[in-house]
């Protein structure tokens, strides 16, 4: 049963008040518990937090106002879940904050891990993110005028792998779940790779050499092991369904490639790859290592007496800045907080991005950033070198000759929208000179044909 107390409605009495003197109630009105109240809270998302819950039967729910409080708190203070727990049960101040009784509250970390998933199913976050934004906007009247944009690396707390060690624990992971649902299975291998992935992960390949040359060939040797059992699980669906043999498959083809039944690792994998089996979604950036990143913009008048963030977009670590506009720009429109002027660095002012801020209305002001070299240009790829349909304007293929997932022509807005096949874009070799980005949708890329019918690019990510 749903439980929602409306933190905008007046009390008869006031329980703080036998707890607290005025003079420390006026303390908490004055600081971020009494904003949080009075400002933030009645902001929460609650019906689409309890719209799970039956809205009259069954077992009273936690009060949902100070659920969803307590989550953008725990995030705002950067508490664990143990302490987020501590603190809904027996901080005063937070007690003020989520409209609470100021009395001992009742929370377990599994009721706390229920309203986390709830809140990620639901994508709860970038709704608080938005409502958020605009109604302080709106209370303290900032100018948004003028805005900023820059890009925040964020690392994932995540150990760090070698390439190798990271395809010896893929394997090793798999070989685990094998071992468990599948023990005569797991026997029927090769003794001798039984044997190397028996280790725990920190002493996975301890007993190698330091040398380089041993390290090449150990990370030869872990290539092909992998190859073998792809190849031996790929028709036994009660194991390549698993998480952890799509895991290690994906790594696989990230890593290495295969000629002729022969594995060869490769030189330069790129980025966009995984960097832990254990947090698939993290990427690598060249300059800052391995994570995430955050494209967050935010207002920057002079006249503001305070700053605030308009917008923050999630991306992995390999997203390049040069595609943020697109999507910056379009949830701004939809937040109806479009600057005048977006002021960002070298990397996001790219003639086309100046062109299309200026379909929203904005102006991009930053460096120009310096022409490619004649070789960069040749080596990379871009929309012409797609095959595309002349009639109806549709990709047919990749430039390496992959057909589309799906490709689709807007004739009102003269866009096309494709999207490519995970399993040709992840193991393709000319991903990183390829203007297809991968998103939430998959890897995917937007194009649109001007009067002089060459084509413009516009991707567009989506994490």
């Amino acid at each position: 049963m749903r439980r929602i107390v409306n933190p905008q409605q007046n009390r008869l009495f006031d329980s703080f008040n036998p707890v607290l003197t005025t003079q420390t109630q006026k303390l908490l009105l004055d600081d971020w518990p009494g904003v949080f109240r009075h400002v933030i809270l009645e902001l929460m998302p609650v019906e689409q937090l309890g719209s799970h819950l039956h809205a009259t039967m069954g077992r009273p729910s936690k009060e949902l106002y100070s659920m969803a409080g307590l989550l953008l708190l725990m995030e705002l203070m950067d508490w664990t879940k143990q302490e987020a727990m501590y603190e809904y049960c027996f901080n005063m101040a937070v007690h003020y904050a989520l409209n609470l009784e100021p009395v001992a509250q009742d929370l377990s970390v599994p009721t706390l891990d229920r309203y986390i998933v709830r809140f990620e199913e639901e994508e709860l976050a970038s709704k608080v993110m938005h409502d958020v934004s605009v109604h302080l906007i709106k209370l303290l009247d900032i100018k948004i005028d003028q805005q900023r944009l820059d890009s925040t690396h964020v690392f994932s707390n995540m150990a760090s792998f070698g390439r190798t060690r990271l395809m010896g624990v893929a394997i090793k992971r798999f070989l685990t779940q094998v071992n468990k649902h599948d023990p005569a299975g797991y026997g029927s291998l090769d003794e001798q790779l039984r044997r190397r992935y028996a280790p725990s992960v920190h002493q996975l390949f301890g007993d190698t050499g330091k040398d380089s040359k041993s390290r090449n060939v150990l990370r030869q040797q872990v290539a092909e092991d992998m190859y073998a059992l792809i190849k031996r699980f790929a028709e036994d669906p009660k194991h390549s369904g698993r998480s952890t043999y799509k895991a290690m498959e994906r790594i696989f083809y990230e890593q290495c490639k295969v000629h002729e039944e022969i594995v060869e690792v490769k030189n330069k994998p790129g980025g966009n790859i995984i960097q832990n089996p254990s947090d698939l979604d993290a990427t690598r950036d060249g300059h800052k290592g391995p994570g995430y990143q955050a494209q967050i913009a935010e207002t920057c008048n002079p006249e503001n007496e305070v700053q605030l963030v308009t917008c923050a977009i999630p991306q992995t670590a390999a997203e390049p800045d040069s595609n943020a506009p697109s999507e910056v720009l379009e949830d701004l429109k939809e937040s109806e907080l479009l600057p005048d002027q977006l002021l960002t660095d070298t990397l996001y002012n790219s003639d086309a991005n100046v062109e299309l801020a200026k379909d929203y209305g904005v102006e991009l002001v930053g460096p120009t950033p310096s022409g490619p070299s004649d070789k960069e240009a040749i080596d990379q790829l871009n929309i012409d070198d797609f095959n595309i349909d002349e009639a109806t304007e549709e990709i047919l293929c990749c430039p390496a000759g992959h057909a589309p997932q799906s490709s689709v022509h807007d004739s009102q807005t003269g866009k096309t929208r494709t999207i490519m096949p995970e399993s040709a874009c992840g193991q393709c070799d000319y991903l990183e000179e390829c203007p297809v980005n991968k998103g939430r949708a998959g890897y995917h890329v937007n194009f649109s044909v001007s009067s002089k019918s060459s084509y413009s690019l516009s991707v567009h990510n989506h994490i």
